[in-house]
């Protein structure tokens, strides 16, 4: 097959002429007008038998010797027989056929675009973009004045009327068509009669279906599938069983899962097939033939059956599936609706859907969610539970997911900060820093900014790197308490005072177990250092405080004279330090430890 037949059908123009040319060479004139008036004057094609078909060679040696003044109408003829090839039935290499056809019109257009308003090249052209399955197109050049009554332009019409799945508009067509079809012998007619019979078994005419069907084998599966679907149309149910069964068992894999298909959607609207079984085998259907009208009436169905049965999982199985693959036209917005509805239902607090399930559905279904602020508060809410379930990197990867299909611009701000908390708590802190790294962006304000510092100081701190971590922070005001937990936890005596300073304010008639605990930590810091000026400071300032608390021993042990202390009193003195949580909300993230690597398994 030729793969660029136009680019041939130049260059073997410019060669005839230079082979012809007495003299030097010139190029071609830019359009050979004229051939459209000649086309005009022929007589219309109304049958197959205006589309005569000549042999390859001579078709192309008329091309190669011909003259400008003859080479439209020797293209014309090449093409044509390309047409009578692909009008005349249905196979592997037509398509291929019509594309080169339509090569050499797109040629022919650019040399004389006159062609257009001839209703013989539009029929022809027609025909091509049609067995290419460019059917919208094709009824563009078909939908012509002088093509209306054409039995031949009917038959196309009704062609790529069916193919878009428009049965009634196809029937329109029909009275016209079957002039053309009767023009065929059985075997090229075949092809158009099974397009013809599906449309009108489609369009609620099974009575017509039948009829023309009666032109086909008995036994012919194709045939007997259109003949079940009719039979079952009008309520003869053994009959549309019976020839369902025999194609079936004589047909191969499409139609074996057509006849099944529509067994299915004969029996189970009159209660003679259970939806759980109708929904078992449109399942086996789906998956194991994919595309076509086949596919889009399995999800249908499927879809039906299952909101009856109030199935949320199996309704957005079939629901998403005819959103994503197939033009679902005018029911289009109220199917989305309902898919989005059923995810509403299955992440509401009131589900009785486990969590975990409920976060698999929608995460296979997420572009079916809510747009705006209510799918972004349905996103909040599962990462949510899932949070409170503990499934930390569950909910951070949901949240990411808004983050980076959802959230726009200055949005993203504390989205990421929560995703990078979500991950940290899953003991991810190198996800965490290259989820915030991935939403940087210099237009946050400074709030957003700062809280986005605090997660990255504390991934940074999980993943080893205190120094980065601290440093982060130092420039960032009220984290005074994250960098004295960091700190008290390396045990960096030094850079607890240097950092902070010595423990200051006013003095307090009572100290919370935070207060202390600060407190304590800092004369911890000293003792370690031996400050003992800065020491008797601190015992000045609070001992007044302290001796009213339950840590008055450890305060006047770890605030005493240096000399005194030993080993085993400052680490019981530690111990009485209360455990109050210094670092606040941060706590808990400090506390979670990295998950570790996984293992290479031993080979």
């Amino acid at each position: 097959m030729l793969k660029h037949p136009a680019r041939l059908i130049r260059a073997i123009g410019a060669v005839a002429l230079m082979a012809n040319a007495p003299a030097a060479y010139t190029p071609p004139p830019a359009r050979l007008p004229g051939f459209a008036a000649q086309l005009a004057e022929r007589p219309a094609v109304t049958g197959p038998w205006g589309w005569s078909v000549v042999g390859h060679d001579v078709a192309w040696e008329a091309i190669a010797l011909a003259q400008p003044s003859n080479r439209q109408a020797a293209r014309w003829d090449y093409a044509v027989s390309l047409i009578g090839q692909t009008s005349s039935g249905f196979g592997d290499d037509l398509g291929g056929l019509a594309t080169d056809a339509l090569g050499v019109f797109d040629v022919m257009q650019a040399d004389d675009p006159d062609l257009l308003l001839v209703p013989t090249y539009r029929l022809a052209r027609g025909i091509a973009l049609a067995r290419m399955q460019r059917n919208a197109e094709a009824l563009i050049m078909l939908t012509d004045p002088g093509l209306i009554a054409n039995p031949e332009a009917c038959l196309w019409r009704l062609m790529a009327q069916a193919a878009q799945g428009r049965a009634r508009e196809a029937m329109a067509e029909a009275s016209c068509a079957v002039k053309a079809i009767n023009q065929r012998k059985i075997p090229a007619a075949h092809p158009f009669i099974l397009a013809a019979s599906r449309a009108a078994v489609a369009a609620g005419q099974p009575t017509q279906a039948l009829s023309w069907l009666g032109n086909l084998p008995d036994g012919e599966a194709a045939a007997n599938i259109l003949r079940g679907r009719a039979y079952m149309a009008m309520g003869k149910v053994g009959e549309g069983r019976l020839r369902l069964q025999r194609a079936h068992n004589m047909g191969g894999v499409a139609e074996r899962n057509e006849a099944d298909l529509a067994l299915t959607e004969g029996l189970v609207p009159r209660g003679q097939m259970p939806p759980r079984e109708a929904l078992k085998m449109l399942d086996h259907i789906r998956y194991t033939w994919r595309g076509g009208e086949v596919e889009e009436r399995a999800l249908r169905l499927g879809y039906v059956i299952a909101d009856r049965l109030h199935d949320r999982a199996a309704s957005l199985s079939y629901g998403a599936a005819l959103l994503r693959y197939f033009d679902t036209g005018a029911q289009a917005a109220s199917l989305l609706a309902a898919c989005q509805q059923q995810l509403l239902d299955a992440l509401g607090d009131g589900s009785r859907m486990p969590l975990a399930n409920a976060a698999g559905l929608f995460w296979d279904y997420r572009d079916l969610a809510p747009s705006g602020t209510q799918g972004d508060a349905l996103l909040a809410l599962l990462a949510k539970r899932l949070a409170n379930a503990r499934l930390y990197e569950r909910a951070a990867d949901l949240l990411a997911y808004q983050m980076d299909a959802r959230a726009q611009d200055i949005e993203k701000g504390p989205v990421s900060a929560r995703v990078a908390q979500l991950y940290i708590l899953a003991g991810k802190p190198d996800r965490a820093l290259a989820a915030l790294r991935a939403s940087d962006q210099p237009a946050y304000p400074p709030d957003m900014l700062a809280a986005r510092q605090k997660m990255q100081a504390i991934a940074l701190y999980q993943m080893g790197q205190a120094g980065q971590a601290l440093a982060l922070l130092d420039d960032l005001p009220d984290t005074g308490a994250l960098r004295g937990e960091m700190l008290w936890r390396r045990r960096d005596w030094q850079g607890l005072v240097t950092r902070l300073g010595i423990t200051s304010g006013a003095r307090k008639a009572a100290l919370s177990a935070v207060d202390q605990a600060v407190i304590l930590r800092n004369a911890v810091a000293l003792t370690m250092l031996g400050r003992e000026a800065d020491l008797a400071k601190l015992r000045a300032r609070y001992g007044a405080a302290f001796a009213a608390t339950p840590a008055a021993a450890a305060f006047s042990l770890l605030t005493g004279p240096v000399d005194a202390m030993t080993g085993d009193s400052i680490a019981r003195a530690m111990a009485a330090i209360p455990s109050a949580s210094v670092a606040g909300e941060y706590e808990a993230l400090l506390d979670t430890p990295p998950a570790p690597p996984p293992k290479i398994a031993n080979k």
